[in-house]
C-alpha cells in the first residue's frame, strides 16, 4: 500500500490556536491510579549472595503513574483535569494524594478502599538502564461500596467536562458497566471519550470516540493478527471500528510513529515519529492519550490532536523516567517541526533555483 504524503498545511498555526484554548478545556481522567518509584543508582559488582548486580542507591524519587499520570500530562498543557480512581488508605495513596494538588488536579472522583493497597511500582535504575520493577498491586475490582462510590462520582463529574479519559490498565477501576455509564452520560452532554486500552475485547468500550492501542494491542485485539504494514493497519484499524463502534482508532507503532483510522473515510492518515533520539517509552501511551484530550477539548481536529500527541511523545521518551508533556516542551517541539520542514522545503527548491540560473 503506497503511503500518501503528510499534508498538514497551516498545522503549526492551528496547533498554537490549540495551545491558547487549553486552558478552557474540562477533562476527567477515570482509570486506574498508580504510583510510580524510581530508586536509582549505581552497579559495580556482583552480590556474592546470588549472580545478580548490587545496585549502590544514590537518590529516590517517586512519580504519578497511570491514570495520575494521564493528568499530569493533562494539567501540565494547562488545562482543568479531574482525576476519578481508587487508592488505598496506605502511605502510597495519601502521597499521590499530595501529588495530584500539587498538580492542581481535581481529586474529588478519588475513592478509597480499604480492602486493597495503592498500585505501587518500583523501578530500580542503574546507569540509565532499568534493573528491575517491584509491582505491589490487587487487580481484583474493587467491593460494592468502592464500586458505587466510584460510579457515583463519575456520573456527577462527567455533566461538567468538554470529554473523558478511560485509562485502562486492567487494575479494577473500570468495569464494563462503569464504562457504559460514562459512555452514554458523555453523549448526553456531548463530551468525547478516548481510550487507552489493555483488554484484547474492546466491546468493553464499545461507542467511545477514540481508542487509542499500540501495535501490539491492536493485534492480540484482533485475535493475534498480525498488522505488518500499512494496508493491513488500515484493515485491523476498520475491524476494530467495528468490534467498538468508535469513531476512530489510533494504532501507535513506535519508531514507526501512528497511524489514524476513521469511520467512513478510506484512507490511513500517517503521522511519521517525531523522535530523534529514545532513551525511556515509560509513560509515552499516557502522554500520547492525554495530548489527544487537551486538543479534542481544546476544539483540534481528530487529525490535529494526532499531530499534536506525536509531537508530545517524540519528548517525552527523549527523557529518562516518567516524564510527562508541558505547554513549553509542546510549543518548542511545533517550532522545532516548522523549522525542520522551512529546511527541507528549501532543500527541495534549490535544485530547481541553481537550473534558472
Amino acid at each position: 500500500m503506497r503511503r500518501p504524503p503528510l499534508n498538514d498545511g497551516g498545522f503549526t498555526a492551528r496547533a498554537f490556536a490549540c495551545l491558547e484554548r487549553f486552558p478552557s478545556c474540562r477533562i476527567l481522567v477515570v482509570g486506574d491510579i498508580m504510583l510510580d518509584e524510581y530508586i536509582w543508582g549505581s552497579v559495580g559488582r556482583i552480590s556474592p549472595e546470588a549472580p545478580v548486580p548490587v545496585v549502590a542507591v544514590t537518590r529516590d524519587t517517586r512519580a504519578l503513574g497511570g491514570a495520575g499520570n494521564v493528568a499530569v500530562n493533562i494539567s501540565g498543557l494547562g488545562a482543568n483535569v479531574g482525576l476519578a480512581g481508587l487508592i488505598g488508605e496506605d502511605s502510597p495513596g495519601r502521597e499521590i494524594i499530595r501529588m495530584l494538588k500539587r498538580h492542581r488536579i481535581g481529586i474529588s472522583g478519588i475513592v478509597i478502599d480499604r480492602n486493597r493497597p495503592t498500585t505501587t511500582k518500583t523501578r530500580v535504575v542503574a546507569h540509565s538502564q532499568q534493573v528491575v520493577r517491584v509491582d505491589r498491586e490487587k487487580k481484583e475490582p474493587p467491593d460494592a461500596r468502592a464500586s458505587d462510590a466510584l460510579g457515583k462520582s463519575v456520573r456527577s463529574a462527567v455533566r461538567e467536562v468538554d470529554g473523558v479519559v478511560l485509562s485502562d490498565y486492567r487494575k479494577g477501576a473500570l468495569s464494563r458497566e462503569l464504562v457504559e455509564d460514562i459512555v452514554l452520560s458523555a453523549k448526553r452532554n456531548g463530551a468525547f471519550v478516548v481510550v487507552d486500552p489493555k483488554r484484547t475485547d474492546f466491546s468493553f468500550y464499545r461507542g467511545c470516540t477514540l481508542i487509542t492501542p499500540n501495535k501490539p494491542e491492536a493485534e492480540a485485539a484482533l485475535g493475534g493478527r498480525e498488522l505488518s504494514g500499512d494496508r493491513e493497519i488500515l484493515e485491523g484499524g476498520k475491524a476494530l471500528l467495528r468490534k467498538s463502534n468508535a469513531r476512530a482508532i489510533l494504532i501507535t507503532r513506535g519508531e514507526e510513529g501512528m497511524s489514524l483510522v476513521e469511520r467512513g473515510r478510506g484512507v490511513l492518515f500517517h503521522i511519521p515519529a517525531e523522535a530523534r533520539q529514545v532513551f525511556d517509552v515509560t509513560g509515552a501511551g499516557d502522554t500520547v492519550i492525554g495530548t489527544l484530550a487537551a486538543g479534542m477539548g481544546a476544539g483540534a481536529s481528530l487529525r490535529d490532536a494526532a499531530l499534536l500527541a506525536n509531537l508530545a511523545a517524540g519528548v517525552v521518551v527523549g527523557e529518562v523516567g516518567t516524564a510527562p508533556i508541558t505547554l513549553g516542551k509542546l510549543a518548542r517541539a511545533i517550532r522545532f517541526r516548522e523549522r525542520e520542514r522551512e529546511v527541507a522545503q528549501e532543500e527541495r527548491q534549490a535544485p530547481r533555483l541553481r537550473g534558472k540560473r
